[in-house]
């Protein structure tokens, strides 16, 4: 049986400190995020076990930094998008503390409520949580 996952992770590698730190935090709170590093072993097919989590897992943190899109981050972005939305799962844009001020999302992507964590007000891990879980008082 394919272990269970809260949230995927979807970001650009340049970002990965930025989303490991979040990671370990929502970990914290007793969710179970899903990032590459952690997950994808040496000699295993990543599209496969990729597709197996985006068929399943009930909800994507898709993170924007500094240096925006990366190339396999807008592949997995397309399939949430595409999957999300027959099984009415959340799709939350992440700003990260170093994104632009004004950061260019894909328009797909631009309707959802983004969690801002250049902004300490509202709590951006409290937000984040909130978007994963759907429940409002965590």
């Amino acid at each position: 049986m394919t272990e269970q996952f809260d949230v995927f992770l979807c970001h650009n590698s340049e970002d990965k400190p930025q989303v490991r730190k979040i990671a370990e935090q929502l970990q914290q709170y007793d969710l179970k995020p899903w990032l590459d590093i952690w997950e994808l072993p040496p000699g295993r097919s990543s599209q496969r076990l990729l597709e197996k989590q985006i068929e399943q897992i009930s909800s994507a943190a898709v993170f924007v930094g500094e240096d925006g899109f990366g190339p396999w981050q807008q592949q997995e972005l397309y399939a949430f998008l595409s999957e999300f939305v027959s099984r009415d799962c959340p799709v939350i844009p992440v700003l990260l503390p170093n994104a632009p001020t004004k950061p260019e999302l894909p328009v797909f992507l631009r309707q959802f409520t983004w969690v801002d964590f250049r902004v300490s007000d509202p709590d951006p891990m409290y937000q984040l949580r909130w978007g994963i879980t759907q429940q409002f008082s965590l």
